[in-house]
């Protein structure tokens, strides 16, 4: 039976449905795991929210639109620099994150006044921006905010903006592929075709679903570009808010991940007539048959022919040379869906590499049909695998290599194992001729890193006895005892200072110049040093401690003066000792003022606090004021209350004091 039941799933054996492995002459569509269906209870998932499909997938990618997250500034924060996607206009969709920061109070009374309030201040600061999407969280779901209404009155208030709402919360799927269907259809049926394109070139295209990370969209417009054939939309890596409103006007859509965008290429082939094509642009022989694929609908083989060649020329002999040292490494894949069936043949036809193990966080059925028909006997499928799901796979194959995103990689790398970036690629790109070359440099350099030798030696046990013990060798070879006699060998006579309050090193000086007079000397006292080696000269040296001395050695020549930063240095060191003193004195002669000051900064700032709080609460006309008025009396009230009483008291003070006084002398007498 292929379906396999792992033995931390023992507890959970609704998981078999969803591991297979694959085995010989099988018939893929009898033995697919389950897929696309709810995450079991008590199963660690890896998956993402619908939200997060929607937002963090696609719409967060487009990169002259504000993307305003109505909910909780946590759902803004997840989704924001978790991916790599930038854009030709200074990554203006990575620099920000917009939300409504909805607190307890808003779920109680409702968010709308507070999500308005956010647009316009959203658009407010940046006016060169007139493009929105507007998202709902779960929170925002779950108290039933009417979002659209708010958005229209935006729209009519400020005039000349666009603004999207994609409604759907966390909750609203089994996994991120909701979010995507969501946005995909939505942006369908609201925004294609009202607007038209400028027409630059006989053939057009729409490329869905690429997202440009680390650059991937630049590789395929480059490509595009040299054909002769114009992008009217990319959906959405590097695209814009208002070319994804003309889509309708392309020749043709180039479907790159067709799990996330999919559902538009399908519709606009229903409603518009625009053909779709399927094409896998990672690897080599994969890039090569997209190109051709391209080409061949617009009938300019020749041109696809010609851009193949080149690239190839560029980068095969590069390629060849991974290829050599790569052939025969197991590789684990573990990441979303479609980049499964993209790079299972890639990595085995172009690199000789082995695929040992698959996991897709929000494949549906197809994509496994897809991926288990490309991979090799023996191989791991596993749908919606968890922590301990990962940890059994990789004793049971043993790979060289993980592919996966920064979350498990992060488990991987404690592990001790080679991880490469599959969601947000090392350094990529990873797309096309280029991209090929640069992903398996990153494999390679993962694989062969040094550091990998370091991590798998074990230090826990009696190997890191003996290196504890080496080390506390070499410190105390190094170590030097405080003594009041040692050995020198010295062609010309000096003078030794030696500090009370340093650890151990000496000050040399000049014998016959002394540095201080008798006056300025502390704790000065002599004796003898001699060298067990035969010396020109045998002397005597006279020793100094001084407690301003520095606490490294220091040689000076005979008829070299001492710098006079030393005398500086004591200056600057008698000022911070008497330091507390001067400040004790200071405190005492001014405490009132002081305390004074200090109350009314307090006061201010407290006013200031209580002010925001009710404003936020209960948005009443004029309570600034109010509060400022009553806030400023208080304090003013308070401050001459408390210097009234601060003057009885000295008064009081000095009377009971010249009291005992009296009572003291008359006792004396």
């Amino acid at each position: 039976m292929p379906m396999k039941l792992f033995k931390c799933d023992e507890t959970i054996p609704e998981r078999e449905k969803h591991i297979y492995i694959k085995e010989k002459g099988e018939d893929t569509t009898q033995f697919l795991p389950s897929a696309h269906v709810e995450t079991i209870p008590g199963s660690l998932s890896e998956r993402g929210c619908s939200y997060c499909g929607a937002k963090l997938v696609i719409g967060g990618v487009l990169k002259d639109t504000i993307q305003l997250i109505h909910g909780p500034v946590g759902c803004a924060y997840d989704t924001w620099h978790t991916k790599r996607y930038p854009s030709d206009n200074g990554n203006f969709q990575l620099k920000y994150v917009w939300s409504s920061d909805m607190k307890e109070q808003h779920v109680v009374f409702g968010g709308e006044k507070l999500l308005k309030k956010a647009m316009l201040e959203a658009f407010a600061e940046f006016p060169d921006i007139k493009r929105m999407m507007v998202y709902t969280t779960c929170s925002t779901a779950l108290i039933g905010d009417d979002i659209k209404p708010v958005v229209k009155e935006v729209e009519k208030e400020l005039g000349d903006v666009d603004i999207f709402t994609v409604e759907c919360p966390g909750f609203a799927g089994v996994s991120q592929s909701k979010g995507h269907h969501v946005f995909n259809m939505g942006w369908m049926t609201d925004k294609v075709g009202t607007y038209e394109p400028e027409i630059t070139s006989p053939y057009t295209i729409n490329v869905i679903g690429d997202y440009n990370i680390q650059g991937d969209t630049f590789v395929m417009e480059k490509y595009m570009e040299k054909m002769g054939i114009q992008i009217i939309a990319h959906f959405t890596g590097n695209g814009t808010y208002d070319s994804l409103r003309g889509m309708h006007r392309a020749q043709l859509n180039v479907t790159n991940c067709a799990r996330s965008a999919g559902y538009i290429a399908n519709e606009l082939k229903k409603k518009y007539g625009i053909p779709r094509i399927d094409v896998d642009t990672w690897g080599f022989d994969y890039a090569k048959e997209g190109l051709r694929k391209i080409g061949a609908f617009f009938g300019i083989e020749d041109r696809a022919e010609a851009v193949i060649a080149e690239e190839v020329a560029k980068y095969e002999s590069k390629l060849e040379w991974y290829k050599e040292r790569l052939t025969g490494k197991k590789v684990c894949i573990w990441t979303g869906g479609p980049r499964l069936w993209h790079w299972t043949k890639a990595l085995e036809d172009d690199l000789g590499m082995h695929v040992v193990a698959m996991s897709s966080k929000f494949g549906h059925q197809e994509d496994f049909e897809k991926v288990i028909a490309r991979g090799e006997e023996g191989t791991i499928y596993i749908d919606d695998g968890n922590e301990l799901e990962f940890f059994e796979v990789l004793e049971m194959v043993k790979p060289d290599l993980v592919l996966t995103g920064p979350r498990v990689g992060a488990l991987v790398k404690k592990l001790h194992l080679p991880y490469v970036n599959g969601h947000g690629y090392h350094n990529g790109p990873y797309m096309g001729f280029e991209g090929a070359v640069n992903m398996a440099r990153d494999m390679y350099n993962a694989i062969y890193s040094p550091l990998m030798k370091l991590a798998k030696d074990d230090i826990r046990g009696e190997q890191m006895k003996t290196i504890i013990a080496e080390e506390n060798s070499k410190l105390g070879e190094s170590e030097v005892e405080q003594s009041k006699s040692f050995d020198i060998t010295l062609s010309e006579p000096i003078a030794v200072l030696e500090s009370s309050k340093i650890d151990t090193q000496p000050f040399l000086l000049s014998a016959d110049k002394p540095l201080h007079r008798e006056s300025e000397i502390e704790q000065s006292k002599s004796f003898d040093i001699t060298s067990t080696e035969p010396m020109p000269t045998v002397v005597n040296y006279a020793v100094l401690e001084s407690s301003k001395i520095d606490n490294q050695p220091l040689l000076i020549p005979d008829n070299q003066p001492l710098p006079q930063r030393q005398h500086i240095g004591g200056k600057f060191s008698t000022f911070l000792e008497q330091l507390p003193k001067y400040l004790g004195s200071f405190s005492t002669e001014y405490q009132m003022p002081i305390i004074c000051f200090s109350t009314i900064i307090t006061a201010t700032i407290t006013v200031k606090i209580i002010i925001a709080v009710l404003d936020v609460i209960n948005e009443i006309p004029q309570l600034n004021l109010v509060f400022e008025l009553t806030g400023i009396g208080y304090l003013i009230w308070f401050v001459f209350r408390y210097l009234f009483k601060a003057s009885t008291r000295q008064e009081l003070a000095a009377q009971i004091s010249f009291i005992q006084k009296e009572i003291v002398e008359g006792q004396d007498s």
